[in-house]
């Protein structure tokens, strides 16, 4: 089942996702300029050596211009956020450097046709990108529109694609993916004060959520352990691609070096750097959509772009409901979510979170986390937080289950 059409892509450009590590001999952007003229609007965008460009509008999410700049990093004085106002037919501008096609997007006032493109020796400045804008009508806007290369195929892919808001999974499953962490051989932080090691604490929370969602009736469960056993972190990735899964779940317990003073439940969604490794273990391992031969590469990355920030922006959007959830059962570490790179996350599709739920170094958050009465509390309030994640779904019929352990679902039930 295809991510992006399920879930939507709330746009093209993927500002957020920083790519780490830059060429070191990459062309830099030194400045953007624009001239607005009675019947065009002129971009100037130099760079401190000659470069490939090219440039294209997309219609969807909005009207926008998108100049690929293969190889470019932005060095603007003044600008480092990387974004500034434009005039004319632009409205404002952002660089993307994510994908392996940085790229410009310039976000238009009205419909506009790219009129002319060239390059210009350098000035009193340094080497010279011109795109020439011109104002259209609708209907030219939308025809001229598209990735560049199989116009067709691609436009009507992004017209599908690329919504302006979510679109929920479809209600006929729900499919969350249970991950208690460690286990078997690894038992991940050990116990303190009486209680038991991270890697049963874990268990008995997944086990206790698993049974929170079930009795809803809403969801199909799928645990990637419900016993003592060892799985690799590739294998818990793979288990939440083969059930398709809507959300994962990543449960643990934290232990702080510094003694017992931290304490309290913590949120861990993808980081930059980590966004990085998902894009680059989707590339070499491959996954649900990524590549296909009967469209160009640079197609390929903009869509696998697009699938990471969409799993991002959900992450974040159930983080934000967990610790709300959670904070009524007990005290957080951090009120807002945190971000690392941490291998469990790194799926290109499933929204994914690690729940960091206590602190066992901590006497308190021990004796709570070694309390069945107190996780099924905790893990009440997570279900609620999934029931608000989902609720455009409406109330949802009562719906077949899929419990799976040690990665192994029985297509039967599906």
């Amino acid at each position: 089942m295809d991510f992006l059409i399920r879930a939507g892509v709330c746009a093209l450009a993927m500002v957020a996702a920083l790519v780490s590590g830059a060429p070191a001999l990459a062309d830099q952007i030194t400045a953007v300029r624009f001239g607005v003229h009675d019947d065009y609007t002129r971009v100037v965008i130099e760079s401190d050596r000659p470069m490939d460009f090219r440039a294209f509008t997309l219609s969807d999410p909005a009207a926008r211009v998108v100049i690929a700049l293969p190889g470019a990093r932005w060095s603007v004085p003044g600008l480092e956020n990387g974004q500034g106002r434009g005039h004319g037919l632009v409205g404002g501008f952002r660089f993307d450097p994510s994908g392996q096609t940085p790229r410009l997007i310039l976000e238009l006032n009205e419909t506009a046709v790219v009129r002319e493109e060239f390059t210009l020796a350098p000035g009193e400045g340094g080497h010279r990108m011109v795109i020439d804008l011109a104002a259209s009508g609708e209907a030219s806007f939308t025809q001229a529109s598209g990735f560049p290369e199989q116009h067709q195929t691609m436009t009507q892919l992004v017209h599908h694609a690329a919504q302006v808001s979510y679109v929920p999974p479809s209600c006929e499953a729900i499919r969350v993916v249970i991950d208690p962490g460690h286990g078997g051989r690894d038992p991940g932080a050990p116990g303190r004060f009486g209680g038991a090691p991270e890697k049963t604490v874990a268990l008995n929370a997944g086990l206790a959520l698993r049974d929170a969602l079930l009795a809803t009736g809403r969801y199909e469960v799928i645990m990637t352990r419900d016993t003592d056993v060892f799985l690799e972190l590739n294998e818990r990735i793979q288990i939440a691609q083969g059930a398709e899964a809507d959300l994962f779940i990543s449960l643990h317990a934290d232990a702080s070096p510094s003694g017992s003073s931290a304490r309290g439940a913590a949120v861990y969604t993808l980081s930059d750097h980590g966004l990085s490794r998902a894009r680059s273990r989707a590339i070499t391992e491959g996954d649900w959509f990524l590549s296909s031969d009967t469209r160009p590469q640079e197609v390929n990355n903009l869509l696998l772009d697009m699938s990471l920030q969409e799993k991002r922006n959900q992450s974040l959007m159930f983080a934000d409901m967990l610790l709300n959830s959670a904070s009524s059962v007990g005290p957080l570490f951090r009120s807002a979510p945190l971000e690392r790179g941490f291998y469990v996350l790194l799926d290109s599709q499933v929204p994914a979170i690690l729940f960091e739920m206590g602190f066992l170094t901590n006497e308190t958050d021990s004796r709570n986390l070694n309390d069945p009465a107190f996780l099924r509390r905790l893990m009440g309030a997570t279900a609620d937080s999934i029931d608000s994640y989902f609720q455009r779904c409406g109330g949802g019929e009562p719906r077949r289950t899929v419990v799976a352990s040690g990665g192994v679902a029985d297509p039967a039930s599906r």
